[in-house]
């Protein structure tokens, strides 16, 4: 026999296990809070996921091409210089010479590789905000001493009079996302060389975390096959980090990279002469063979988000209609950040959507942008939609 359980016993259920989940100090450990809190309750409908949901069969043929029957020839050591073919790989892609490329186990240990060099004598660093608290802790972990510059809302775009302002003769080093997480705004290729000239002028570098990014492709017909090009080509005060955990859903891999002038590259280098001693042989010899045939993995994405996207803009443009949002949904990734109109506390928000209609999304709080939800749509439409369907019933219910 089934057992039927009541409605109120879910919501008990939820409330005992909320109070550690909204408490969290990080959105780092919110988000690992909950993922246990999901795997509790298959019911639990997710709407924080920004990295699209990993294409297991795609990367369990790679694997089998590269091992069944002999030992890839791009199984080779990475202890000098990273997996020679994956830089070549990487090189290729994004039309950059190897040397001014460092391959890493992501894109944090990138970040921080980058940090360690530009301020790692206690140098004073702006990053952006609202913004992805791991940039903040990553700086500070360096040593550096932080502070925040505004990318004012609705637009996110970057305040460069606010930037200038801030700048001190210790300043090292000025971090910034793009696509911006957490509103998925793009910055274009002017606005990202005014940050840098602004930065420039006090001998600071430019670092701009590019995890989203290839989500900018042009679409299907007009040059898809052209991934967007890194920041750093722009200046030689930039740096550009990124991986293939977000876009291609291959967090299993660990592989990321920075890219930079040359001489910045050797500035890094010369700040780790272990370099990343984390990198794994095996999985960036898997990178290698995916960045050499990217395709099919470019095709996963742009299928998953050619799904979610219609849904989130169907109930962005309802919730508006309504009154109960405000904030464009942006034309790329799969991130959306707008404000709850009539209400601040979004924490408290995020914890009664989660304990009494049983969905979880991302307060703003995490991002220094109280008054947002951080809705993420990479994982499956069937979860996406019940998650929507949820938010839009709980929002008119509030009012």
């Amino acid at each position: 026999m089934n057992r039927v359980q009541h409605p109120g016993a879910a919501e008990a259920r939820r409330r005992a296990g909320s109070d550690a989940l909204f408490d969290a100090a990080s959105y780092s450990e919110w988000v690992r809070g909950a993922v246990r809190l999901r795997e509790a309750d298959p019911d639990t409908a997710i709407l924080f996921e920004s990295t699209i949901s990993e294409p297991t069969a795609d990367l369990m043929e790679v694997v089998r091409d590269a091992f069944s029957l002999r030992v890839s020839p791009r199984y080779v050591s990475v202890f000098a210089d990273g997996n020679r073919y994956a830089v070549e790989a990487l090189a290729r892609r994004y039309g950059l010479s190897p040397n001014r490329l460092i391959t890493t186990t992501g894109a944090t240990s990138a970040l921080a590789l980058a940090l360690k060099a530009l301020a790692g004598d206690g140098g004073h660093v702006l990053v952006e905000q609202p913004g992805f608290d791991i940039l903040t802790r990553t700086a500070q972990d360096a040593g550096a001493r932080v502070e925040g510059f505004r990318r004012t809302a609705r637009t996110f775009a970057l305040d460069l009079d606010d930037l200038a302002r801030r700048l001190t003769p210790r300043t090292r080093a000025v971090l910034v996302t793009n696509l911006h997480n957490p509103s998925g705004v793009l910055l274009d290729s002017a606005e990202i060389a005014a940050a840098a000239e602004v930065a420039g002028r006090v001998g600071a570098v430019l670092v701009v975390d590019e995890v989203y990014a290839d989500f900018a492709a042009p679409p299907v017909g007009q040059g898809d096959a052209v991934p967007p090009q890194p920041a750093s080509r722009l200046a030689d005060n930039i740096v550009s980090v990124s991986s293939l955990t977000k876009v291609f859903g291959l967090f299993a891999l660990k592989f990321g990279w920075l890219a930079a002038a040359p001489a910045l590259v050797a500035r890094i280098r010369e700040a780790a002469p272990d370099g990343d001693m984390g990198v794994s042989k095996l999985t960036h010899a898997l990178a290698a063979h995916v960045l050499e045939a990217p395709e099919v993995f470019e095709a996963h994405w742009k299928r998953s988000l050619a799904q979610t996207r219609p849904q989130v803009a169907r109930y962005a443009r309802t919730m508006a209609e309504a009154g109960l949002i405000e904030g464009e949904l942006p034309p790329y990734g799969c991130m959306f950040f707008p404000r709850i109109i009539g209400v601040d506390d979004t924490r408290s928000l995020s914890r009664r959507l989660y304990e009494h209609h049983g969905v979880l999304v991302t307060p703003g709080e995490y991002f220094d942008a109280p008054g947002h939800l951080r809705i993420g749509f990479g994982a499956d439409a069937a979860s996406v939609a019940k998650g929507l369907e949820r938010l839009e019933t709980a929002l008119r219910a509030g009012r």
